[in-house]
């Protein structure tokens, strides 16, 4: 899919892999991009940052475990600019520590932005796009964790991830030929993922400090998110369904295969394996 001249949607776009992705859109020729976060502040800026680059640009406050705020936030792009085309569902957040001691509020905080967050974003765009019966694209910002990086202390966010690839892969089945398809499978990142903790709404507890110790691993050896934003921008236009940042993830998904192998080699003896 081409990218100049299109309308884009980012969500959780006021920071890191959001702010790439904006960024490499500006670069790309976009028409109009709409950064859409919890963080009113940094949304503003990261839209005013787009605004300097030449591309139009709007900041719009929203919580994407929220449907009906979801439904605001397409509301009002499609009212500011008449459409879009491509939807960046990135938001995300992630909770860390002992997943038996975990609290529900920890797990239903990452479920509903990680999840269901996904689920509002894809339902309310994608039924607009059909209604139109325009083809736009849905970028889903997953992980590596998705391709079976089962991560300590993260379940919660594991089984988030493993979630989205499944629900985007399932709606590619089945409207693949109407609305383009992407999931964005990173690893490690610079970005400020490890402190979303700061802006956890009331319902789940409010504020809470993130893993400093996770934070400070990613500023040293995680990809510029800059970088991760040009790789997102090349993959839509191949229109590749898995986007990748980090080769060597290849090891997750093959150790996954050999285990499952081994498992019917041994429960199934006569059952022939593909080459």
């Amino acid at each position: 899919m081409e990218i100049k001249e299109k309308i884009a949607v980012i969500t959780g776009g006021a920071s890191g892999i959001g702010r790439g992705i904006a960024r490499a859109l500006v670069t790309a020729g976009a028409k109009g991009i709409v950064i859409a976060d919890i963080d009113s502040d940094r949304a503003s800026a990261v839209a005013e940052e787009v605004r300097a680059g030449g591309v139009d640009a709007e900041a719009y406050t929203c919580d994407v475990s929220s449907e009906d705020a979801v439904e605001g936030l397409a509301d009002f792009v499609w009212k500011r600019f008449g459409g879009v085309d491509l939807l960046f569902a990135n938001a995300g957040v992630v909770a860390s520590g002992n997943p038996f001691a975990a609290t529900e509020n920890d797990t239903r905080w990452e479920f509903d932005a990680n999840i269901f967050g996904v689920i509002h974003c894809c339902r309310v765009f994608g039924r607009r796009f059909l209604a139109a019966g325009h083809r736009g694209y849905i970028c889903v910002t997953s992980s590596h964790n998705a391709l079976g990086a089962p991560y300590p202390d993260v379940s919660g966010y594991v089984a988030t991830k493993h979630a989205s690839l499944g629900y985007v892969d399932a709606l590619r089945s089945q409207f693949g030929e109407k609305i383009g398809f992407s999931v964005l499978c990173p690893g490690p990142i610079n970005t400020a993922v490890w402190d979303a903790g700061r802006a956890r709404p009331a319902r789940f507890g409010g504020p809470v400090k993130g893993n400093a110790e996770n934070a400070e691993y990613l500023k040293a050896y995680g990809m510029d998110p800059d970088l991760v934003g040009t790789k997102v921008i090349d993959g839509i236009r191949h229109e590749d369904f898995f986007i990748i940042t980090h080769p060597e993830d290849i090891a997750l998904p093959y150790k996954r295969y050999q285990e499952v192998k081994a498992a019917i080699r041994r429960q199934f003896p006569d059952f022939t394996l593909p080459a």
